[in-house]
């Protein structure tokens, strides 16, 4: 079994992370974008960490980023959940369980802070993501629906599915 932590980002992960998101939104998803084409990747502590967000990596014993999950405050009672991602050989692994473990800890931190509704974009292309943030009580909702400080993708709104989370 691995060895896995959860814990907050630190800068000295920011490469990590950054090769994690890209190799999966470029290589398996097709999307092709940069980190520049994302207002949240080039800088992640100041993104998130600095505007009462927070970011968490899933770690391995070796120190290695095996997924991420960001949680953006839009507002007092909204919030998006962003990056979450995960390596390939880690993904459907119910002993590691890494997916769940990074959202539980977002959801807690969401309820802590006020937070009384996320929203999030997903891929179409990303079918395990749609049935995991169904699973976990997420509805679709049309982009008109997300609120004025939701920040929409740089990529073409045909190509998402938009969630939301009530609670």
């Amino acid at each position: 079994m691995t060895e896995l932590l959860i814990k907050p980002f630190e800068p000295r992960y920011q490469q990590q992370v950054e090769e994690l998101v890209l190799t999966i939104q470029n290589e398996e998803f097709k999307l092709n974008i940069t980190a520049q084409h994302q207002p949240d990747l080039p800088d992640l502590k100041a993104f998130y960490q600095d505007k009462k967000g927070e970011f968490w990596i899933a770690v391995d014993a070796t120190d290695a980023v095996l997924g991420c999950i960001g949680f953006e405050k839009l507002d007092n009672t909204n919030g998006a959940l962003r990056k979450m991602f995960l390596k390939k050989e880690v993904r459907g692994n119910k002993e590691l369980n890494v997916a769940q473990q990074l959202y539980d800890m977002l959801i807690l931190f969401a309820k802590d802070t006020g937070t009384r509704s996320i929203c999030l974009d997903t891929p179409l292309v990303a079918h395990a993501a749609h049935r995991f943030y169904e699973r976990n009580g997420w509805t679709m909702t049309p982009i008109e629906k997300l609120p004025h400080t939701y920040k929409i993708p740089k990529i073409d709104p045909k190509l998402i599915k938009f969630y939301v989370l009530n609670f």
